[in-house]
């Protein structure tokens, strides 16, 4: 875990043993701030200067402190515990380090800072741990305008990198502050803190993340593209506050399996939410994000007004194929069903015909039959719509087929047929013989 990068480490711990080294050189001098209590307590503290790796600093400090427990550089002697320990990465050292420096010095801007971000890393979730997170996260914001002030800039930097500075501490604060809020099941209070953190730092991803998490643990149903907005944020921002790559990663596939579970699975809109997300940390006020039920109502509606007969026949279709659908087929045989329209697949036999084979929801997929009054004249081509209006006779569930009886010598119960072939000639008359009268 490492817990700083190297620039802002040394800005963090820069100083930490100023005044003993201040004190060291007055060693002697009259009226000093603070005194070695021996020359051996100045001796170990060299050989801690020289040590050459944190182990053996560490070493050198738990001598010193068992030794010299009262020391008067004791709360310096404290603070290079957090020194060590962070060099090591020893979370839990660090820890211990931090609140042995508050205990001496409530105020202590490293150690409010290092416990600000353990509670959470370290997942600490015990009461005690939550209340010193929170007091140290809010003691942190307190302390941030006394160290940051624009006397305290380094040099080459500017005072926008100086406040920005400022900013990502305080909005690291608030993070915990809202993650502690959320570990007590109040998804609103930190919603608050997520989302002024985010004013201060809109470029962190886990705030974005976060975020979106309370939303949906308050179980707003209207609020639930909202949240789809920061997980798509979170796991698609790029920058120096964006997650690591395989927590991105996995943040990422996160917001495309929540945004199919609850849009359906529209590539492109995903795309054009994720662009919008990535360009701002949160959604415009009209956001909305139709979800699958609203999109097919819409979809079934265009649909129905353009394909009527189409839609007419879906429906009978599934009501028949349902659990119950055969109380419905009861009551639908030897009814007269709507008209509905289909492509012609074969014809029985092809000329003439006394029969018609139709696929109605696809091209070419058989599905209903017409049992006809009257053979047809001529032949038609495959493909061939025919509009049509039958009685129910037969049904199959699978595969689904459906026979129908037509009285076709209605011309409102079948349309489309095309009249190829001209009506038989009429057999020529034959002369009429005419009787010979014969004379007596």
């Amino acid at each position: 875990m490492k817990l700083f990068t190297h620039s802002f480490r040394k800005m963090i711990l820069g100083g930490v043993f100023a005044g003993m080294l201040v004190s060291t050189s007055t060693l002697g001098a009259q009226a000093p701030q603070k005194n070695w209590k021996d020359t051996a307590e100045y001796e170990l503290y060299v050989q801690f200067t020289k040590a050459a790796t944190p182990d053996q600093q560490l070493q050198l400090l738990n001598q010193w402190k068992e030794k010299y427990p009262d020391s008067e550089f004791k709360l310096d002697r404290a603070t290079g515990y957090i020194v060590i320990y962070n060099k090591k990465n020893d979370a839990a050292g660090l820890y211990q380090a931090c609140k042995d420096v508050l205990a001496l010095d409530p105020k202590n801007f490293q150690a409010l800072y290092f416990i600000t971000i353990l509670t959470m890393s370290m997942n600490k979730q015990d009461a005690e741990s939550l209340d010193l997170g929170a007091k140290s996260a809010n003691g942190l914001i307190a302390e941030l305008d006394a160290n940051y002030a624009p006397a305290k800039k380094p040099a080459g930097a500017t005072d926008a990198q100086w406040k920005q500075q400022r900013n990502d501490l305080e909005a690291q604060a608030l993070k915990t502050l809202g993650w502690i809020a959320q570990q007590k099941k109040d998804y609103a209070g930190a919603e608050k803190y997520f989302v002024k953190g985010l004013e201060l730092s809109p470029g962190t991803a886990e705030l974005s993340y976060l975020l979106g998490t309370v939303i949906v643990q308050q179980k707003d149903p209207k609020r639930q593209a909202e949240a789809m907005w920061h997980f798509a944020r979170a796991g698609n921002l790029e920058g120096p506050g964006a997650m690591d790559p395989t927590r991105k990663g996995q943040v990422a596939k996160y917001f495309e399996r929540v945004y199919t579970a609850y849009a359906g699975d529209d590539k492109a809109e995903m795309a054009a939410i994720i662009d919008k997300a990535k360009a701002s940390p949160m959604p415009p006020a009209d956001f909305k994000l139709e979800n699958k039920e609203e999109k097919m109502a819409k979809n079934e509606e265009k649909f129905k007004s353009e394909n009527p007969m189409l839609f007419q026949y879906m429906n009978l279709k599934k009501a028949l194929l349902a659990p119950d659908g055969d109380t419905y087929w009861n009551n639908a045989k030897d009814a007269e069903l709507p008209t509905f329209k289909g492509k012609l697949v074969s014809a029985k036999p092809e000329t003439n015909p006394k029969e018609l084979v139709l696929a109605v929801e696809t091209a070419d997929q058989p599905e209903v039959t017409l049992v006809l009054d009257k053979a047809l004249r001529g032949k038609a081509d495959p493909g061939t719509e025919i509009e049509f209006t039958g009685v129910a006779k037969e049904y199959t569930k699978d595969p689904f087929s459906l026979k129908l009886e037509v009285d076709n010598e209605k011309a409102d119960k079948l349309k489309g047929w095309p009249v190829s072939a001209p009506a038989p000639k009429a057999a020529p008359k034959k002369p009429a013989v005419t009787k010979k009268t014969v004379k007596k």
